[in-house]
């Protein structure tokens, strides 16, 4: 049988190559929904877990819109910002409810001079920090795999894998609703 923590840090490898879409490459033109759609696909279509998994549709931004996620349109065009916050949306929505995410930006929006370019300077400074982490973690969890007695040989192992990065997950899920309990209001 293979190394299977040798085929595990292939994995972490894999894991950890995602696709982002940076500033830069967001066009500075009011796009039209599809067109975001389309760009989300093309740039982001790498992270999908399954090929026919949605990233981004049209019941998406039209539930983003009606809950306040999203600030207004004018008329059926989105502006660059309203991109940037879809891209924060995307990032945040597997670990916080629509909700918080909504306390997030809205909470961020009521900074004085917060506006388009600042939001655009946050995803910046996020994609810097993202990145960071791609290349910090491998060697955490590289770390973790050398101190762990578990050999990795059999699915009863794989499933205290599984349960370690469950817990993992959990404890960066509570820090991340404690910082929006802490800095961004009550809950509605």
């Amino acid at each position: 049988m293979p190394d299977m923590k040798e085929e595990m840090m292939d994995l972490v490898r894999r894991s950890f190559d995602d696709d982002d879409i940076p500033p830069q490459s967001i066009p500075d033109i009011d796009l039209y929904m599809d067109q975001i759609i389309t760009i989300f696909d093309q740039n982001l279509g790498g992270n999908k877990r399954y090929e026919d998994d949605k990233l981004l549709t049209k019941t998406m931004i039209n539930n983003y819109s009606k809950e306040g996620v999203l600030k207004p349109i004018k008329g059926k065009k989105y502006t660059k910002e309203h991109i940037i916050q879809m891209l924060l949306i995307y990032n945040m929505k597997n670990t916080l409810t629509i909700q918080e995410i909504k306390r997030v930006l809205s909470g961020v929006y009521e900074e004085e001079d917060f506006d388009e370019k600042a939001l655009e300077e946050c995803y910046r400074q996020f994609l810097t920090f993202k990145q960071i982490e791609r290349d910090t973690m491998p060697e955490v969890i590289r770390s973790m795999f050398r101190k762990s007695p578990i050999e990795l040989r059999g699915k009863s192992d794989l499933m205290v894998l599984l349960l370690s990065m469950s817990a993992m997950s959990l404890y960066m899920k509570r820090m991340a609703e404690t910082v929006i309990d802490e800095y961004f209001g009550p809950k509605e």
